[in-house]
């Protein structure tokens, strides 16, 4: 069962590749904590789903040590909790933590995006456009409201999200960011598996002003502008944060 108990899909397929983790970046840990954060990253876990060692272990074709050191590693960064006579578990977020969470991005996101005008190479560069290109074609679909009703599209947006964000934090080369953007990413996770439900119909009024936004921070990074990466970065993670925040609702 993925080492997840009542999973809805397989979580392995590809999962670091899927969560657009840039594997020049990915720093230096072992390959079995590599594989779990991604499962992580990639959204297959629900609050309250337990994560077995055991299973893990046999699903990624690894011996039980590295995967217990792994799930220890992740519970020292606060992503998982030791419940005792329990198991191991994706703990719980508050709508408290992921504002704060959001004002850690509003800091340390704008200054990876000036890094990343200085410092992205030619092969990030083209990544960054790749990604602008595709959310912007998504944009333009005609019936892209039913488009994003379909979870495995919506799966996919989101995706080409990360890996624009993952790749200017990649680009800055400051490994520090890189660690907190996944952390962020993964508690934000949680919080919407718990308090949000985001409609397609509200959904798809961002894809083009995200898109927008995206291709202005990319001509900005290209250009060598950091400055304008930096304040281009700023009002977006800004104005994500209050569209996130606001959609948070109480648990039922």
């Amino acid at each position: 069962m993925c080492g997840v108990e009542s999973p809805q899909r397989n979580p392995f397929r590809q999962v670091v590749g899927e969560c657009c983790v840039p594997t020049a970046f990915v720093p230096q840990k072992s390959n079995a904590y590599t594989q779990v954060r991604g499962l992580l990253l990639g959204g297959n876990v629900r609050p309250g789903q337990r994560l077995s060692h055991r299973s893990l272990a046999k699903d990624l074709g690894l011996s039980r040590s590295p995967v217990r050191e792994a799930l220890l590693q992740l519970e020292a960064e606060g992503l998982i909790e030791h419940r005792p006579q329990s198991g191991v578990y994706l703990r719980e977020v508050s709508p408290r933590e992921l504002d704060e969470l959001y004002a850690m991005r509003e800091l340390i996101e704008p200054y990876a995006a000036g890094r990343a005008a200085e410092r992205a190479d030619t092969a990030q560069l083209e990544r960054l456009r790749r990604t602008c290109d595709e959310i912007a074609e998504i944009a333009k679909r005609p019936d892209l409201m039913r488009w994003l009703g379909v979870p495995e599209n919506l799966r996919h947006l989101s995706t080409l999200d990360r890996e624009f964000h993952a790749t200017i934090l990649e680009s800055s080369q400051n490994q520090i960011a890189w660690q907190f953007f996944e952390t962020a990413q993964i508690l934000a996770l949680v919080v919407s598996w718990n308090h949000t439900k985001v409609e397609p119909s509200v959904i798809a009024k961002r894809v083009g002003p995200t898109a927008k936004q995206h291709r202005a921070i990319y001509d900005a990074i290209k250009k060598r502008q950091p400055m304008q990466a930096r304040k281009l970065m700023r009002a977006h993670i800004s104005g994500m944060a209050k569209r996130v925040m606001s959609s948070i609702k109480p648990r039922d």
